[in-house]
């Protein structure tokens, strides 16, 4: 028994070295923040819908006119009655070209009147909104900072944000670290990947890769290629950031350029699909003519 109760004693022991350990490294405060920093962008595009339906019954017209949601919570906020819609007042606000269409259809609009009580409310509910939005741009400022520390070349290559939500997305800097740069290509698109290889649908040529302005903004033909050069230097900054601690990003970089401009350069037009010649894909042409049959 004694044994046992020593065995068990260092197990136990080692156990909770691990958990201390996987609790101190610093990757896991960035996966928790950039999982909250999705929170909070969900929470406040929701919001934000909430706070145009409302305001709408007041001026319905001003949600075409305002797309952007960051202004549209500071004009209700900060403004609130369209009655102190001047084009003096919005410039401050919207720009001068932006609040000059809007006071002149402030003036004409077709909403309801609003009581003090109701003005009050939304303006309130606006500034909880404005407040959440810069709770978000802290936070964001936070994970860029700390991504500059524990992961810069991953920052450098993949941007603070998205490098951030791979990490998340494999796990820990460890985990991103040991995987292929075939399965970074993929990260964020495992639904699409498990479904290519149950079903035989067109495999995935990126996941959410596809938040890199490299590859957000090349041709459709061209991002899968782009999406494989960044996630091969991708493998390498975060082995170097794991295991080596040198910043190499300048070369990555550098190397990621040169790679895009390539495949621009080789790949200008869309490929060409071979298309079927017969009903069903099948090729059309002449049967071989059977022997005649011979009368019995």
């Amino acid at each position: 028994m004694t044994k046992l109760a020593d065995l068990r004693k260092k197990v136990m022991e080692k156990t909770k070295k691990k958990v201390e350990e996987a609790y101190t490294e610093k990757d896991r405060y960035i996966i928790q923040a950039i999982e909250a920093l999705d929170d909070l962008d969900a929470a406040y595009n929701l919001l934000v819908e909430r706070l145009r339906e409302w305001y709408g019954l007041h001026f319905p017209e001003v949600n075409q006119l305002v797309k952007d949601h960051e202004k549209f919570v500071r004009l209700v906020s900060e403004i609130g009655a369209r009655e102190k819609m001047t084009k003096d007042v919005l410039e401050a606000v919207l720009g001068e070209k932006l609040a000059e269409r809007v006071a002149e259809v402030a003036s004409q609009s077709m909403g309801t009147e609003l009581s003090g009580d109701d003005l009050k409310m939304i303006q309130d509910f606006a500034s909880r909104v404005k407040e959440l939005k810069e709770m978000r741009d802290r936070l964001a400022d936070y994970i860029r900072e700390q991504m500059e520390k524990i992961a810069p070349n991953v920052a450098a290559v993949a941007g603070p944000l998205l490098g951030a939500r791979l990490i998340s997305k494999a796990g820990g800097l460890k985990k991103l670290a040991m995987l292929p740069a075939s399965t970074i290509q993929v990260l964020g698109a495992e639904k699409a990947l498990f479904k290519h290889l149950a079903k035989g649908t067109p495999p995935p040529k990126h996941g959410i890769l596809f938040q890199h302005p490299l590859v957000r903004n090349a041709k459709r033909w061209q991002r899968g290629k782009i999406a494989r050069a960044i996630a091969a230097k991708l493998a390498i900054a975060a082995r170097e950031d794991y295991f080596g601690g040198k910043d190499i990003s300048e070369q990555l970089l550098k190397e990621i350029e040169q790679r895009v401009e390539e495949i621009k350069e080789k790949y200008p037009n869309p490929p060409k699909r071979a298309k079927p010649q017969g009903k069903g894909g099948k090729f059309k042409g002449k049967r071989k003519s059977k022997g005649k049959k011979g009368k019995r």
